[in-house]
């Protein structure tokens, strides 16, 4: 059986089950097609060719595990707000995703170029990379943000069921 998946730039038109489905996914990804098909009014099958076709349409890209990071020992988490030198802005991209402790940069309208979110195990870890960060050619100035507490996390995209 070949796999087909659709290219990056295509749209696909969801329905209300899809993103039914989605919601559901997101809840618990482990959750049987059979309880799915249930809570979703159809059948076990129709559930199975809906997953297999928003992953083959990529929307559905993976399965992760949601960490309890009350029971382990909790890394330095920061946004770093970076304003980039505009001759060498794709270059610093290129190198900023090297680094491992960048989980996520996002590109910014107004006043800064990038928001970083930074982990590392430790201080001294979080230190060194914020002066990696402001050593690469292109950095123009960085602000760092150490989260203190986080009150609010969802990560996956809200999808409104209508």
């Amino acid at each position: 059986m070949t796999k087909q998946t659709t290219d990056e730039t295509t749209t696909v038109k969801l329905t209300n089950k899809d993103k039914q489905l989605l919601v559901l996914l997101q809840e618990n990804a482990r959750e049987s097609n059979a309880s799915l098909a249930r809570k979703m009014g159809v059948s076990r099958a129709t559930v199975q060719e809906r997953i297999q076709r928003l992953e083959n349409a990529n929307i559905i890209q993976g399965y992760s595990v949601k960490i309890n990071p009350q029971k382990i020992p909790r890394n330095i988490e920061a946004i770093v707000m970076v304003l980039a030198e505009n001759k060498s802005f794709k270059e610093t991209f290129l190198d900023l995703e090297k680094m491992p402790s960048i989980q996520s940069i996002h590109s910014l309208s107004g006043e800064w170029d990038w928001s970083i979110f930074v982990s590392a195990p430790t201080l001294e870890d979080f230190h060194k990379c914020i002066t990696e960060i402001n050593e690469l050619a292109g950095i123009r100035s960085t602000v760092s943000h150490i989260i203190m507490k986080t009150g609010l996390d969802r990560k996956q995209p809200l999808l409104i069921v209508e």
